[in-house]
């Protein structure tokens, strides 16, 4: 049932990869939004993983692609930060478009970067079984919560600020949405259902991003209607 699930969840983030190209390029995501990419391309990749990990088979070439899991986890995840206070940007705040503010915000997801990649220096892992998933695991999980925690902080914190200045809710929905369909994992003892609910926070970023995006594009042929009828 497990690797049905994943096998799902990457051919979902495979069409929100290539629609996600398709949509930076057209309406020329800023820097910060592409991020979004990276990371859906990252879950991607770690879905597809664990997908066909029963057919890889255990060795060291299943070992080397679930070690690059963490990697991307480490790298790429909090890359949600810088993308967060890009919708903040995108909402109007001004604080967000100075470049004090701006900057402090990529050393702290760099810091963070830093702390969560160190450990990987002296990566374990062992070959696990679990629900007909084969994957390999850290043998000691010294991953700490606070990226996972930060990452979210900023979303939340995001989310509150576009509900209130633009009266979009889905992001704060899709937030606590991964919430609750985490928790209903917990009894089932099953990741696939806490992937699920990664997605649905992801589809919850791309649907901010496409609702931006197209705010500030009215907010432009506005612009640009409201000066042609006085020149």
């Amino acid at each position: 049932m497990d690797t049905a699930i994943y096998f799902s969840l990457s051919f979902v983030y495979a069409g929100l990869v290539v629609y996600g190209i398709y949509a930076a390029v057209k309406e020329r995501w800023r820097l910060f939004s592409i991020f979004l990419l990276i990371v859906t391309a990252a879950l991607l990749y770690d879905n597809s993983v664990l997908a066909v990990g029963r057919y890889v088979g255990e060795g060291r070439r299943l070992e080397l692609f679930n070690a690059l899991r963490y990697w991307m986890h480490a790298f790429f995840t909090p890359l949600l930060i810088l993308f967060a206070w890009q919708t903040v940007r995108a909402a109007g705040i001004s604080l967000a478009k100075k470049w004090v503010p701006t900057f402090l915000v990529v050393v702290l997801t760099a810091v963070i970067i830093v702390m969560d990649a160190i450990p990987l220096f002296h990566l374990s892992l062992n070959p696990v079984w679990q629900h007909g998933v084969l994957s390999y695991k850290r043998v000691s999980d010294s991953a700490g919560p606070f990226m996972i925690m930060a990452v979210t902080f900023f979303i939340f914190v995001a989310s509150i600020i576009i509900w209130r200045k633009q009266r979009w809710i889905w992001l704060f929905v899709g937030l606590i949405g991964m919430g609750v369909v985490g928790l209903l994992s917990m009894p089932f003892d099953s990741k696939a259902v806490g992937n699920v609910s990664e997605l649905m926070l992801i589809i919850s970023l791309f649907a901010t991003q496409v609702f931006q995006s197209n705010s500030d594009k009215y907010s432009l042929t506005g612009e640009r209607k409201a000066r042609g009828r006085y020149l």
